[in-house]
């Protein structure tokens, strides 16, 4: 099965860029973009569009299909998704990254506190 972040690197390395070029484009720090790239984390959907661009592809082509992948029907599901909002208008998408960066931030900073609290 090949992951996300697999396809990132082979793409980024097929066009002969480094991890920092690329943290640089999507503006995020380094450590970051290499824990996307080794499938530690999955990025935002603004910053996978942010890798899109930076690539001079696609959304869509970061998660075309070259070879077999095992896709359960969850991940179609989010494919599918991706797709649309990638057909949409761009105020409309930025609207909608917005909306999914805040739930991701607001998650995050829940299971921060979370953690911190346990820890006293």
């Amino acid at each position: 099965m090949v992951l996300l972040g697999d396809r990132i690197r082979k793409i980024r390395e097929d066009k002969g860029l480094s991890q920092k070029e690329v943290a640089l484009k999507v503006d995020i720090d380094r450590g970051q973009y290499s824990r996307i790239e080794t499938n530690k984390v999955e990025p935002t959907l603004s910053t996978l569009e942010k890798i899109a661009s930076a690539f001079g592809i696609e959304i869509e082509d970061l998660i075309k299909k070259d070879e077999p992948i095992t896709v359960d029907s969850f991940e179609k599901s989010l494919v599918e998704k991706v797709k649309l909002i990638d057909s949409l208008e761009e105020e409309q998408k930025s609207h909608i990254y917005a909306i999914i960066d805040m739930a991701v931030s607001n998650k995050r900073l829940k299971n921060t506190l979370t953690n911190a609290l346990q820890g006293i």
